[in-house]
């Protein structure tokens, strides 16, 4: 089968977050014998290539290309903030989205559409003038966007238009039917995880020391201010308590100062992206995993969490917010430990608990990593896909 892809993130290299968990799936399904071809927006980078199997053409979407800024690695919620030329850009890419669409995916036999807006466009005109059928895979932002900017109506008209649409948690399925979305179209298939690659390794730790770690971009809805905070009151009690947060983005230089403010200079560190082996390694080198998602305050939040299952398939206990489809992975008690968004006492109380609980650690470990391997594997996630793809066969 002939797979066209329609995303606003990809990655350009093995090792870069930007949409890795778009490529993995798509590599995923390369894997198993499927020609895939993805188009994707310009982010800086080449402008066709192949990666791990999968053919890859990026268009540009604004001119001059330098001003180009909508589709940068914080993704274009955030990127849209920056001003009246970035925000005139969603329209450009809409249009830039739709011809490249028309001319590079016309032969194919079924369009993925990932993140319905922007990118619905591109496959509901490919149905209608090449009569290809899409499905779509759902995230959660563009609910968000949808309820922001008032465009439900093109939410329910890619939905309908579409043979299926997939809701990665069952937190943003129940968003997409409080806007109005046909329950009939939907199935609910998570992102997975590279669990071949994502392992626990022996790799000695530091005596007398106990690590933390957690990974994202640095943008509000990671919520890691208040992870930052929270040790705080860890320290008061265990003085050899690390934390490492390893991500790049907006917010880089205001948690450097909240680190710096907290006097925490010693203790918290905020690494750059790393690479996936050095990422593994961290990993693989901590003792606990926090997620500390908020809502942010344009109302969006987490869809899934996959750092939280690259965590859990290293062997990490982890602990994530009660909020959006972070739930759907941590079993409160069981395999991990849920706390409230925002929560820094809570937090904290989370924290000294597992560090003073070497058992549940051990519990919550073993539970999340078999329930990675049950559920949450890419050939697992892919293995749903290729279903949903083989009811337009």
């Amino acid at each position: 089968m002939k797979i066209g892809v329609i995303t606003s993130a990809y990655p350009e290299f093995e090792d870069d977050p930007h949409g890795i968990f778009v490529h993995r799936l798509m590599r995923e399904i390369s894997e198993q014998g499927h020609d895939v071809r993805v188009i994707a927006p310009f982010a800086g980078g080449k402008t066709k290539y192949v990666l791990e199997g999968v053919n890859v053409e990026r268009f540009h979407y604004f001119y001059p290309r330098r001003f180009q800024r909508l589709c940068g690695r914080s993704g274009m919620i955030d990127n849209v903030k920056e001003g009246i030329v970035v925000k005139f850009q969603v329209l450009t890419f809409v249009f830039f989205n739709i011809i490249n669409s028309l001319r590079k995916l016309k032969d194919v036999d079924l369009i993925h559409a990932h993140w319905l807006i922007p990118n619905g466009f591109g496959a509901l005109f490919l149905k209608k003038i090449h009569k290809i059928p899409y499905i779509s895979t759902i995230y959660g932002e563009e609910v968000y966007l949808s309820k922001s900017y008032k465009f439900g109506f093109l939410m329910r008209s890619f939905v309908e238009n579409s043979t299926r649409s997939i809701a990665i948690s069952d937190a943003t399925f129940k968003s997409c039917m409080d806007i109005g979305l046909k329950k009939d179209k939907f199935e609910i298939i998570p992102f997975g995880v590279d669990n071949k690659f994502f392992k626990p390794l022996s790799i000695d730790r530091e005596k007398n020391k106990f690590q933390i770690l957690s990974v994202g971009y640095l943008i509000e809805r990671k919520g890691f201010e208040y992870l930052i905070k929270s040790m705080k009151d860890v320290l008061k009690k265990y003085k050899g308590v690390k934390l490492k947060i390893v991500g790049s983005g907006p917010l880089e230089k205001k948690l450097k100062k909240v680190v710096h403010d907290l006097e925490l200079n010693g203790n918290v560190e905020i690494l750059e992206n790393v690479s996936d082996e050095e990422l593994l390694k961290l990993y693989n080198s901590s003792d606990l995993f926090v997620l500390p998602s908020i809502i942010d305050s344009q109302g969006n939040t987490e869809g899934l969490g996959v750092v939280l299952l690259e965590a859990m398939a290293c062997g990490l206990p982890v602990i994530g917010s009660d909020i959006g489809g972070i739930p759907d992975i941590i079993e409160d008690g069981e395999t991990g430990l849920l706390v409230g968004e925002k929560d820094v006492e809570g937090l904290s109380r989370a924290i000294i608990g597992l560090i003073e609980n070497e058992n549940l650690r051990e519990k919550l470990a073993i539970k999340g990593s078999e329930l990675v391997t049950e559920k949450f594997s890419w050939y697992k996630v892919a293995e749903s896909y290729l279903k949903v793809y083989r009811l337009i066969d």
